[in-house]
């Protein structure tokens, strides 16, 4: 029963619904991108983004090794973060309201993940 508690409390984590808007965005715009694109890039971003929101659940869920799975969650993101700008730089990404939007919601979910990151003590492993 509690195990339950625990995921109802991930899912309604503000980082966690952050990262799941920002799944729901890469999944509306990787269908646009060009065809020799699509399933490359536009389908690692999507590998990465559900990656993500995995990661944020287990480090809410596993205390002991909370600062591992952000360290983790920190190199993936800016993995993401890089395919997004490549993507909008191309215009892949149709809309440059959408491409900014995007963007917003990266910075503040990095905002987010760097803090608490910062407020796990190493050591806690």
């Amino acid at each position: 029963m509690a195990e339950n508690k625990s995921i109802k409390l991930v899912s309604n984590a503000p980082l966690y619904k952050d990262v799941r808007t920002l799944l729901n965005n890469i999944l509306d715009v990787t269908p646009d991108f060009p065809r020799a694109y699509k399933y490359t890039i536009g389908g690692e971003m999507q590998k990465i983004a559900v990656s993500l929101l995995n990661t944020v659940a287990s480090a809410y869920m596993d205390k002991a090794n909370r600062h591992q799975h952000l360290t983790k969650f920190k190199a993936d993101f800016e993995t993401l973060k890089t395919l997004v700008r490549i993507a909008g730089e191309r215009r892949w990404i149709k809309g440059i309201g959408r491409h900014a939007q995007i963007i917003e919601l990266m910075d503040a979910i990095g905002k987010q993940s760097t803090a608490w990151k910062h407020s796990v003590p190493v050591g806690s492993e």
